[in-house]
């Protein structure tokens, strides 16, 4: 048998302690070293068996590593990346990859001259209702891809914005932290955006960073999409909703997605697929009737972990290149652009999508 990989976890806020409780109960991986500046860190690494340090060179300076997972404030996403990229580290990167192009493109190419694998925690491409509709959108079973539709509001508690960084550009606000998930999903179920134009307000909190958006997007195909979201108003409507994956989200089970086609549509995360007969003309006259797909159980973080085991292991690259995370981040940094010049934004790559196109 295998001895567990050795990982480190750099940073341990929500998301941080999640990957601690993860890693538990992953037999291929334990996280031995814990960075933090949070005296509550210390207590946590403790209840987890793992070592803890202030810092995040003190760690690397001492540990003895097989990877690291880095789930610290977005801002310090390419700093604590390039110190485990010069430490011959591969790592598992929280979404977004950093907060800016420029830092992205520095990690990427620190990870190049070292020789490390960079790994974005976009895990909602490890969920099975994903990787269902990501199968029904290739075999092209709603026909031709005409438009898309994301709907997701809650309102988080007002002890969230408590930190700094939550509440400034660009660091915070629901495009980068939370939109981020959804433009990753569409651009791997739908293929690249090609043009955003976005509206925002922070009226609602006040604070500098938006609280509600409404965007405007188009994808290479030509199709066409909406996402519109709100941290500020209750709702039953949102993947963490809908899905019912967040533990500190009740699930309401409501679709929040919705892929029109030429042949039919698809509901996500109900999976909920809408067709006419086969025996009967593809119009508006004929009744429409709904076939709910099944899938298995929902464990995205958890496969997420084993995945980048996997990694680890030379198994298989990341599902999640790091090419293919700045791709995101550069569709989700050009909708805060748009929304700060009320102009419409055409996106240009310079990275191949890795996601597929599944619409003609």
């Amino acid at each position: 048998m295998m001895e567990p990989l050795r990982l480190a976890l750099f940073g341990a806020g929500n998301i941080g302690a999640r990957h601690l409780s993860l890693a538990r109960d992953e037999p291929g991986c334990e996280i031995t070293a814990v960075a933090d500046p949070f005296a509550a860190a210390a207590d946590l690494a403790k209840r987890h068996g793992a070592r803890w340090y202030s810092n995040a060179r003190e760690l690397l300076n001492t540990e003895s590593l097989d990877g690291a997972i880095i789930a610290t404030p977005n801002d310090l996403h390419a700093s604590v990346g390039i110190a485990c990229a010069e430490h011959g580290l591969p790592v598992l990167m929280e979404k977004p990859i950093t907060d800016t192009i420029e830092a992205g493109e520095a990690l990427l190419q620190a990870a190049s001259r070292h020789g490390t694998t960079i790994a974005v925690g976009h895990h909602r491409r490890f969920d099975p209702t994903i990787e269902s509709a990501h199968q029904v959108l290739r075999e092209g079973r709603i026909g031709r891809l005409a438009a898309v539709e994301c709907l997701w509001s809650l309102r988080k508690h007002d002890s969230y914005y408590e930190p700094a960084w939550r509440r400034d550009r660009p660091s915070g606000g629901p495009v980068l932290i939370n939109l981020i998930h959804d433009i990753d999903l569409l651009r791997y179920l739908c293929g690249d955006i090609v043009r955003v134009y976005a509206e925002g307000s922070g009226k609602l909190r006040g604070n500098e960073v938006e609280d509600t958006v409404a965007i405007s997007v188009r994808f290479q195909s030509g199709a066409l999409g909406t996402i519109l979201a709100s941290d500020a108003a209750p709702s039953p409507w949102g993947w963490e909703l809908g899905s019912g994956e967040n533990p500190e989200v009740p699930a309401t089970g409501n679709n929040c997605y919705r892929f029109l086609g030429t042949e039919g549509s698809l509901a996500l995360p109900r999976m909920e697929l809408w067709r006419h007969d086969k025996s009967t003309p593809v119009n508006w006259h004929q009744p429409i009737h709904m076939q709910t797909i099944e899938t298995g159980p929902r464990s995205a973080l958890k496969d997420q972990l084993s995945h980048f085991c996997g990694v680890l292991r030379g198994e298989h690259p990341p599902r999640v290149s790091g090419e293919d995370g700045l791709a995101t981040l550069r569709t989700a940094l050009a909708i805060l652009a748009s929304i700060d010049t009320r102009q419409p934004v055409d996106i240009e790559s310079n990275v191949e999508s890795k996601a597929e196109s599944h619409h003609g």
